[in-house]
């Protein structure tokens, strides 16, 4: 019996490669021009349905290279018969089948074509959402790609009056910059998505948990006068732990207290703050001033 469905089994897939095979025949004789036949321009419509048919078969027969070429191919020829949006849903497919693959070097390429498509279809709603799809494959493995996507979701909500959803967007490219190390990027990236929560309206402590990982990554790039500059700006939207952290951050690092220092980056509205941040707070050099280290300076002296 197992036998049997194994030997069934693998004749379902080799029919279903064989017809995606044939699916492409018909394609290409769509494509085809005649002079003779008064057929001066390729039937990409029809050609393109018969990719996507290929690329369908393909799928259900597991040839995964043959399945994703051929959402290629249907993506250019529903692009050139101007169904764009259809052109994009090939590229989230073929995006699908990398993901398959274990291909994630491909899916930042495949994720911003795609997205441009569905934008330029006038359905940015589901760019956002490949896009962010894509971006979340390649967090672990490509955080820097990741950061790429998650900016270019942004742009595209940002565009249709929605700073809400931008600036969460926004907000994830910042944390992995951090975790990439690029922290003047970072920097510019949290800024960016105060200024959207700002322009949606936001009020009270609700993004408190940026402006205190705004504060931190300013300080790790060594500039004390930004992290004032950032609690001038935006402090208000702390509540009162964030605050008092903030505060004893800026502080120590100001006025060389390591102590004070180390006391705001392991409160708990830190330890609250994502993983990303945690760790770069811990991980921070502080000024060596302070109590233990005064006491560690006076024995040295003597």
């Amino acid at each position: 019996i197992h036998f049997y469905k194994r030997v069934t089994k693998m004749s379902l897939e080799a029919r279903k490669t064989k017809e995606g095979s044939e699916h492409l025949a018909s394609a290409a004789k769509y494509l085809e021009t005649s002079a003779w036949k008064l057929k001066f321009s390729p039937d990409w419509d029809s050609a393109a349905d018969e990719f996507n048919k290929a690329a369908i078969c393909f799928k259900v027969g597991r040839a995964w290279d043959q399945a994703k070429s051929a959402h290629m191919k249907a993506a250019e020829a529903y692009a050139n018969s101007g169904s764009l949006f259809h052109a994009g849903k090939q590229f989230d497919q073929a995006m699908l089948i990398c993901k398959e693959m274990g291909l994630l070097e491909e899916v930042e390429d495949l994720a911003s074509r795609g997205g441009l498509l569905y934008r330029q279809a006038g359905s940015p709603e589901s760019a956002s959402h490949m896009l962010i799809r894509a971006a979340k494959l390649l967090e672990v493995k490509h955080p820097d790609k990741a950061i790429s996507l998650y900016e270019k979701a942004a742009d595209t909500v940002g565009t249709e009056d929605r700073p809400a959803e931008a600036g969460q967007h926004m907000e994830q490219a910042a944390r992995l910059t951090v975790r990439a190390r690029q922290y003047d990027r970072a920097a510019d990236l949290l800024h960016n998505t105060l200024c959207l929560y700002s322009e949606a309206g936001a009020q009270g402590s609700m993004h408190g948990r940026v402006v205190l990982a705004f504060v931190i990554v300013q300080e790790k790039r060594g500039d004390s006068v930004a992290a004032s500059k950032v609690w001038t700006q935006w402090g208000g939207w702390c509540d009162g732990h964030q605050s008092a952290a903030a505060n004893d951050i800026i502080n120590g690092f100001s006025d060389q207290d390591g102590d004070l220092a180390r006391k705001g980056l392991d409160s708990p509205s830190v330890r609250a703050l994502d993983n990303d941040y945690v760790k770069l707070a811990r991980d921070m050099e502080v000024p060596r001033g302070g109590g233990e280290g005064g006491e560690e300076e006076e024995l040295d002296l003597c």
